[in-house]
């Protein structure tokens, strides 16, 4: 399997009332792609997957193997609080032209570490689908443990693993099973470590603010893989003070809305997509767009390294 790169995870426009809005989908995937990623993601945290029906996620699948076309990876979100769900989810991402299928560890009930394995190598063993097991404690409410993760990968149908833990000491561990497993996609899910993970061995990341300005992203992942380091440390500082901004939001209200606000008034200043919120979510705080526009203006400091 080619390197993933990056992999957008993306938004899902829709109206305040929650019906999807595929084109606006489709902006936001001509935008992404357009501009240098790689891979698209459906149905994970950024795309609120967890809220919307399975029938709507396989409408958001389909829109997007249709617009984006075999070549470029699709991976599909799965995640359920059981196993019979997450198969069906499954069935139906790839009916929906998915590639890959993305799970966590299931949420609702508490899980020990030996039942998440038996669940995930069912799973595994049922998916349709070669499977991306994705970590994520801050919504799954459970870190795995690394070991377990060793021996998932050997599981001939998980292809990889995506980290968003934050702790990237740990993330350092699993890049010894790419001198055994050398397809083995390991990905970054956190954008204050890319250029270290990249240089560590990562086959890509997938982050989601790379749909607020995806020019530094773009600029990061090249120069890095050129070998152009200094560059890719200047922009990975500019990403850091960006999220430094983007950590403060939280401070004060950590409710998701608060994310879904960010990331829609950046969608809506870069004139991409009209919305992704719903009407429990209430207007934007107006602090939210002060926010927007000092990371608009890093971004933009982060754009003009590239071409000096």
């Amino acid at each position: 399997m080619k390197e993933l790169g990056i992999v957008v995870p993306m938004v899902t426009p829709c109206t305040r009332t929650g019906e999807l809005d595929l084109d606006g989908f489709r902006a936001v995937c001509h935008h992404v792609l357009s501009a240098g990623c790689h891979s698209i993601f459906v149905g994970g945290s950024s795309g609120r997957g967890p809220w919307f029906s399975r029938r709507d996620r396989a409408r958001v699948c389909r829109a997007a193997a249709d617009f984006i076309g075999a070549d470029t990876p699709l991976l599909a979100g799965c995640m359920a609080p059981g196993l019979t769900d997450m198969v069906e989810n499954a069935q139906a991402m790839v009916d929906a032209g998915a590639q890959i299928a993305v799970v966590t560890a299931p949420g609702y009930f508490d899980y020990n570490q030996p039942e998440i394995e038996t669940i995930l190598m069912r799973f595994a063993d049922a998916s349709p689908l070669p499977v991306m097991v994705y970590d994520i404690p801050v919504y799954a409410k459970v870190k795995l443990d690394w070991e377990m993760v060793q021996r998932l990968a050997r599981h001939g149908k998980i292809i990889g693993f995506k980290d968003s833990t934050a702790d990237f000491s740990r993330f350092k561990s699993p890049i010894r099973l790419l001198d055994e497993i050398p397809d083995f996609q390991l990905l970054q899910g956190k954008e204050r470590f890319l250029v270290d993970s990249l240089l560590a061995g990562a086959k890509g990341f997938v982050v989601s603010m790379v749909q607020v300005d995806v020019r530094p992203y773009v600029a990061l992942y090249e120069a890095t893989r050129s070998g152009d380091l200094e560059l890719a440390w200047r922009l990975q500082a500019k990403i850091r003070q960006a999220m430094d901004l983007f950590d403060q939001m939280f401070e004060g209200r950590s409710e998701s809305s608060i994310f879904f606000h960010f990331l829609n008034w950046s969608l809506r200043h870069q004139q991409i997509c009209d919305n992704i919120l719903l009407a429990h979510e209430g207007d934007c705080p107006s602090w939210i767009a002060d926010v927007g526009k000092q990371t608009v203006e890093i971004y933009d400091m982060a754009a003009s390294l590239i071409n000096t």
